[in-house]
């Protein structure tokens, strides 16, 4: 009797998503990632990510692109940069979790509430120049929708003793001097990096 020899089905990776990624404007640095974990023992937050950045970045090169959106490792980054200092390959890793940020948005991959307070934030500092806390808080929540809304209403009370205490300010403050500048500033910005994408 013949003895055949079956060889395991080849793995297929869809690079698109890769590559998406990695045009992103600290993206290609991902691709000096070699795996030494030094991110993930340095991270703070580690323990309630997802996926190390380590391991995010492995997705990325593999072209998982729902396992890496959905996941919530770039939400749970804080930015302490201590990834990033200790990075033997100098990897910006804080700025490519920024961009991970941008993109899922972008993309729909809203879910954390992280995303929506990345959007309310955008929006006050771009509309006043500054922030203002009750701004924030307020499209936060209506971002969120009514759930929310009705979750944030049973906090009212810590609102309320912040208010009277001055630790939140009621009404918003004037708009920055030159906002007409800066929203220039804004658009060029976004002209540069929609360009930048295009390549």
């Amino acid at each position: 009797m013949e003895q055949t020899t079956k060889l395991p089905e080849s793995v297929k990776y869809d690079l698109t998503f890769a590559r998406e990624i990695y045009s992103l404007e600290n993206g290609s640095y991902i691709k000096q990632c070699m795996q030494c974990g030094m991110c993930a023992i340095s991270c703070a937050t580690r323990d309630i990510m997802d996926y190390s950045p380590r391991r995010l970045f492995n997705l990325i090169k593999l072209g998982k692109k729902d396992e890496v959106l959905k996941s919530n490792t770039f939400w749970y980054c804080t930015s302490c940069c201590t990834c990033k200092a200790r990075c033997p390959r100098g990897i910006p890793l804080v700025d490519v979790m920024h961009d991970l940020k941008r993109y899922a948005i972008k993309n729909g991959y809203v879910d954390y509430p992280q995303a929506a307070f990345c959007k309310a934030f955008w929006a006050e500092v771009a509309g006043r120049g500054k922030v203002f806390e009750g701004g924030v808080t307020a499209r936060f929540y209506l971002i969120r929708g009514l759930d929310e809304v009705l979750k944030a209403m049973e906090m009212k009370d810590i609102g309320i003793n912040m208010l009277k205490r001055g630790r939140l300010p009621m009404f918003p403050p004037k708009k920055i001097k030159g906002m007409g500048n800066l929203k220039k500033i804004i658009r060029k910005a976004q002209e540069i990096q929609r360009k930048e994408e295009a390549r």
